[in-house]
């Protein structure tokens, strides 16, 4: 059991390091608002992955996947969010990190930041079909089913919320080569084009 809860160790360290709407969303909100910032959108991602992992827990995610239709809308109103967030990002005014405007013009409270990271943790359905597969690989039929699934469950959220605060920290702490509008400007294009990205890529990915 040991053995087998190491491997889940190092799956769950290295699927959340791979960069993601979530990500981006850290490094982001972590350049333009600060470290500090990042711990609502860090919270919300959080509290929208239990979800997502409890639904698979329970057995809800096979039926949601059986049903094509169901999934395909959950797709379609997930790649339609991204999206906006693509669009919002690459509009937003050009900045440069530092700069007392940023703090006075585009202050956002912890409940807006908070909504984003759940928003964005709620726009991939297809989390509900990693958990389905993965979950069932680390449990043992002979020992109590739900202690197993919460420790799976708290193990990843856990390694995610590490790997988001790491992030954050390294995006503040390259934020100086942020310090024109131009780079700024630079920053904010390409950020709205990943979402954008990864909102196309959700419906297009079969």
């Amino acid at each position: 059991m040991i053995n087998d809860y190491a491997l889940y160790l190092v799956l769950a360290f290295s699927i959340t390091a791979i960069p993601g709407p979530a990500v981006i969303l850290t490094i982001k909100n972590s350049l333009k608002y600060g470290y500090r910032s990042t711990i609502a959108n860090i919270l919300g991602n959080f509290s929208a992955m239990v979800i997502l992992a409890t639904i698979s827990a329970a057995g809800l995610g096979a039926v949601l996947m059986s049903s094509a239709m169901l999934f395909s809308a959950m797709k379609i109103l997930g790649c339609l969010y991204l999206v906006y967030l693509g669009i919002m990002a690459w509009r937003a005014p050009a900045v440069a990190v530092g700069q007392s405007v940023v703090a006075k013009q585009e202050r956002r409270s912890f409940l807006a930041l908070f909504k984003e990271g759940f928003g964005v943790g709620l726009s991939n359905p297809k989390a509900i079909a990693f958990f389905t597969a993965l979950f069932p690989q680390f449990i043992d039929p002979s020992r109590a089913y739900v202690p197993q699934f919460l420790t799976l469950i708290l193990t990843i959220e856990g390694v995610s919320t590490i790997v988001l605060s790491s992030y954050a920290l390294l995006a503040s702490m390259v934020s100086p080569m942020l310090s024109s509008r131009k780079a700024m400007g630079y920053f904010n294009k390409l950020t709205g084009a990943a979402f954008v990205g990864f909102g196309v890529a959700l419906v297009c990915d079969e």
